[in-house]
C-alpha cells in the first residue's frame, strides 16, 4: 500500500482499532431531496457534532459543504464517484424501468476536492452478463487509478437485478465482496446478511479487507439498530456506513455517539438502550402487544432461572385474539409502606424495588397492598419488580416494542 493511500485510509478507519463510523449523505444524487437530505447542510451540522469518522457525499455537495469538514477534528470526506437509478422504485417520481449506472467523477477530482477516499458500486445479479462485465471493468479501472494516486477505494457490492433473489442473496454478497477484493478494493461497504453466522462468510470472503455494513433499511427501533452494529463488530466487521437511519433520526449527534460507543469503545447495545436519567418507569403501548408473553418468560428466567409465570413481575392479561394488556409495576410504593419490617425499599437509582431477605418474614402484607397483583410470594421467594437493576429484561426482549422506559416524571 502506498504511503498516501495508507495516510488517507487512516483518516477513515481509526488506526487504534481499524474501525469506522461513516455517515452516507449521497442520497440526493440517486433519489433527489429525500427527508433528512433535503436541507443537507442543516442536517450535516448535527451529524458533524456526533463525530463520525467520515461522511460520504456527492462531488457537488463536497463543493457546497466543504466548510463543514475543515479542521483537524472534522470528519474525513468520501466522494461518491458513480451514479445509478437502481434504487428508484415505484414510490419515486421517476421509477427505474431497468438498472442504469455511469461514472460521474474520477480520482483526479477526488484529490482536488480533498476527499480521503472514493466509493463506487458493484452490482451482482444482472440478466445481461455484458452489463456485469462493464460494471466490473469500471470498478477495476477505479482500483488502478486509486492505486496510482494513493487514494483508498471503497467498493459497495450489492445484489441487484433479475438474478438476485432471496435464496441467493447472501451468496451474491459473498461473491461480490470477493470480486471487489480481487479487483483491488481497500475497504468494502456491504449489506448486512441478517445474522452473525452468515455475515462471518462475508468477513472470510473479504480476506482481511475491512468490511463496513451499509444501513439501507430503516431500523424499527434504537435497540434493533444498535444490536445489528454490535453483531457486526462481534464477528469481525469494521464498522458501519449508515445513511437514513442517522440523517432522519431525531438527534443524529446522539445516535452517532451511541453507535461510536459500540464500534470504538466495545460497549453493548443493551447498556446504551437503558442509558436514561434515573429513576425510570416502564411504559406500555397496549396497541403493540400481541400477547406473546416473551416479557413474562424473560422476567422469570433471568431472575429465577426458569420459565414460570408465577415468578414474573410482569403480567399479560387477555386471551387470543386479544386485546392484551401488559400489567407492570407503577412504583406506587404501597408495598413499601405496607411492610412493617422495612424489608422493601425503593432504589433511588432505578426506581425498582429492593428486597432485604433477612428482614422479610413473608407475611404477605406487601402482596395484599399491591393494587395490580404484581407482588407475589412463590415458596420462599418474594416476586417484585426490581427494574433488573437498571436494564429491564421485559423491555429489552419485547419483539414489538410494546414496552419502553421513561424517566419518572416524564409524560
Amino acid at each position: 500500500m502506498s504511503l498516501g493511500r495508507e495516510i488517507r485510509l487512516s483518516r477513515i478507519l481509526d488506526p487504534s482499532d481499524g474501525r469506522a463510523v461513516v455517515v452516507a449523505a449521497d442520497h440526493g444524487l440517486m433519489l433527489g431531496p429525500i427527508p433528512g437530505a433535503a436541507e443537507l447542510e442543516k442536517t450535516l451540522r448535527k451529524v458533524v457534532r456526533g463525530k463520525p469518522d467520515a461522511v460520504l457525499l456527492s462531488p457537488g455537495q463536497i463543493k457546497r459543504l466543504y466548510h463543514l469538514f475543515k479542521g483537524r477534528t472534522a470528519p474525513a470526506v468520501l466522494m461518491r464517484a458513480d451514479w445509478t437509478n437502481a434504487f428508484r422504485d415505484r414510490t419515486y417520481t421517476l421509477p427505474a424501468r431497468s438498472i442504469a449506472f455511469s461514472q460521474i467523477s474520477d480520482v483526479k477530482r477526488a484529490l482536488a476536492l480533498g476527499a480521503s477516499g472514493i466509493v463506487t458500486y458493484f452490482f451482482v445479479g444482472y440478466d445481461d452478463e455484458n452489463l456485469e462485465s462493464h460494471h466490473f471493468e469500471l470498478m477495476a479501472n477505479f482500483a488502478r487509478e486509486c492505486e496510482r494516486a494513493g487514494m483508498p477505494l471503497i467498493v459497495e457490492p450489492l445484489p441487484r437485478g433479475p438474478r438476485a433473489t432471496k435464496t441467493n442473496y447472501v451468496d451474491l454478497i459473498v461473491m461480490g465482496v470477493r470480486l471487489a477484493v480481487e479487483a483491488g478494493a481497500d475497504a468494502l461497504k456491504a449489506p448486512y446478511t441478517g445474522d452473525p453466522d452468515t455475515f462471518r462468510r462475508v468477513i472470510r470472503a473479504a480476506a482481511g479487507t475491512p468490511v463496513l455494513i451499509l444501513g439501507g433499511y430503516r431500523a424499527k427501533s434504537l435497540r434493533d439498530l444498535l444490536e445489528v452494529v454490535e453483531e457486526v463488530v462481534s464477528v469481525g466487521g469494521s464498522g458501519v456506513v449508515f445513511g437514513r437511519n442517522v440523517l432522519q433520526a431525531d438527534d443524529p449527534a446522539r445516535l452517532l455517539s451511541q453507535i461510536r460507543a459500540i464500534v470504538h469503545e466495545g460497549r453493548k447495545a443493551r447498556e446504551i438502550v437503558f442509558e436514561l436519567k434515573r429513576p425510570f418507569r416502564i411504559v406500555v403501548d397496549y396497541r403493540l402487544c400481541t400477547g406473546c408473553r416473551i416479557c413474562v418468560l424473560a422476567c422469570s428466567s433471568i431472575h429465577y432461572g426458569m420459565f414460570d409465570e408465577r415468578l414474573s413481575a410482569i403480567k399479560v392479561l387477555g386471551s387470543w385474539p386479544g386485546p392484551f394488556k401488559p400489567v407492570v409495576c407503577t412504583q406506587c410504593g404501597l408495598c413499601v409502606k405496607a411492610c412493617q419490617y422495612g424489608a422493601l425499599t425503593m432504589s433511588p437509582e432505578t426506581g425498582g424495588l429492593v428486597w432485604n431477605r433477612e428482614r422479610c418474614t413473608l407475611c404477605g402484607a406487601c402482596v395484599e397492598a399491591c393494587p395490580l397483583g404484581i407482588v407475589g410470594i412463590v415458596g420462599k421467594q418474594l416476586v417484585i419488580c426490581d427494574m433488573c437493576r437498571g436494564a429491564p429484561e421485559c423491555v429489552y426482549w419485547c419483539p414489538r416494542d410494546a414496552l419502553s422506559v421513561k424517566p419518572i416524571g416524564d409524560k
